[in-house]
C-alpha cells in the first residue's frame, strides 16, 4: 500500500494486518530537516520494523523490534522519500505515527529570533507533541480494549470447558462407584 503525503506536519493512524507492509511517500526538499514518530500498539508490539528511504531508494535508516521510534534527517536531495511499516508477525497492529517537517528558511529565521520568539515556538512544538501523544495514546487504549474483550470472551469459553469436564469427570466417578457397591454388603457377617 502506498499513500502520497504532503503537509509540515501529518499524524495518522492506521492499521496493519500481519506480515504486511504499508508505504509512505513524501515530497522531501534539500535541506529540510525531517521527523519521524511513531507508536505501534497490538499483540506483540515489538515485532514491527520502519524503513526510511532516500529518493534513490536506498535505505536511511531501518529501525527493527521497537514499538515506538523517533528518527530526525536532513533530506539531502529534492525527490520523492519513502517511509515504510512492516509487522514481522502474523498479528494486527495499530501504527500511530507523525511527520514532521522544518525547512531551510526556518532555520534562518529560527537563528535570528529573540529569545522569547524561540521560546514560543519550542512551547508550540512541546504542545504539538503532547497532542500527538494523546491521539497516541487514545489509540492505544482503544486497541488493548479490544484485545482485552477479546481475552476475556477465550477465558470465559474456557472456563465453561473446565466446568463441563469437571461435572462429566464428576458423574461419571458417582456412577462408576454406585456400580462398583451395588451388590456388597457392609454388615456383619454371621
Amino acid at each position: 500500500m502506498f499513500i502520497f503525503l504532503i503537509g509540515a506536519a501529518i499524524a495518522i493512524s492506521t492499521g496493519l494486518d500481519g506480515n504486511k507492509e504499508a508505504c509512505f511517500q513524501i515530497q522531501g526538499k534539500k535541506q529540510t530537516l525531517f521527523q519521524i514518530t511513531y507508536v505501534v500498539s497490538g499483540f506483540q508490539e515489538e515485532n514491527f520494523s520502519m524503513t526510511f528511504f532516500s529518493p534513490k531508494k536506498n535505505i536511511i535508516k531501518q529501525i527493527t523490534k521497537q514499538k515506538e521510534g523517533n528518527h530526525k534527517e536532513i533530506m539531502s536531495d529534492d525527490g520523492m522519500y519513502e517511509v515504510c511499516f512492516k509487522t514481522l508477525d502474523k498479528y494486527y497492529k495499530l501504527i500511530s505515527f507523525d511527520f514532521d517537517f522544518i525547512e531551510e528558511d526556518e532555520f534562518a529565521l529560527a537563528e535570528t529570533m529573540d529569545t522569547m520568539a524561540k521560546d514560543l515556538k519550542n512551547a508550540y512544538r512541546s504542545m504539538q507533541t503532547i497532542q500527538h501523544n494523546q491521539h497516541y495514546q487514545n489509540d492505544r487504549e482503544t486497541e488493548h480494549a479490544r484485545m482485552l474483550e477479546d481475552t476475556e470472551k477465550k477465558l470465559q469459553w474456557c472456563s465453561f470447558g473446565k466446568m463441563a469436564a469437571l461435572v462429566i469427570i464428576c458423574i461419571s466417578q458417582i456412577y462408576m462407584l454406585t456400580g462398583y457397591f451395588k451388590n456388597k454388603t457392609f454388615g456383619p457377617s454371621v
